[in-house]
């Protein structure tokens, strides 16, 4: 009979603090939305997987890579804009800019706009998945087709978005 007690008041105890608010004590490791519902953007990811066959998760493992769930997140150096680091050469090629060399305010507000940045990484990551082993396609992405063949490779790149990837898996 204690440990009934002791029990239901340990319960009550994890109900209340919940309640509260409380949150767990951090491990200083950041933290990552996990399941459809705690991801950002989650109805756009899932209708892209679905559209180009590709993993939501890895969908969600190379967002949170490339901009850390940020619509606004840029690359000046790539350059490289939105969620999912979309570069203008990929737009053009994609129809989303017409000159990658000069895309127009307008174009490159577009491009990040969630909906369209998020549809045009999964289509490029459908392409280089149908074409590549896995490893290789995250490689490529990240990269571009004529710097990887140069032996640019970037594996802590890899490393991550795999690691995200399986996080996300669950």
């Amino acid at each position: 009979m204690p440990f009934l007690v002791i029990g239901l008041g340990c319960l009550a105890l994890f109900f209340l603090v919940k309640g509260l608010g409380a949150s767990p004590v951090s491990s200083g490791k950041p933290s990552l939305p996990t399941g459809t519902k705690n991801v950002p953007y989650s109805d756009i990811i899932l209708m892209s997987s679905r559209t180009w066959g590709v993993p939501s998760a890895l969908i969600r493992a190379v967002v949170m890579k490339e901009s850390s769930f940020n619509p606004n997140a840029t690359n000046p150096n790539d350059p490289s804009y939105g969620l999912m680091g979309i570069t203008p050469i990929l737009a053009q090629d994609f129809g989303l800019v017409k000159d990658y060399k000069n895309p127009t305010e307008a174009e490159i507000a577009n491009l990040m706009r969630p909906e369209v940045n998020i549809n045009a990484g999964t289509r490029q990551l459908s392409r280089l998945l149908s074409k590549y082993a896995f490893d290789t396609a995250v490689q490529m992405y990240n990269l571009g087709i004529a710097k990887y063949n140069r032996g640019f490779r970037v594996p802590e790149y890899l490393t991550k978005v795999k690691g995200f990837y399986n996080e996300y898996k669950i």
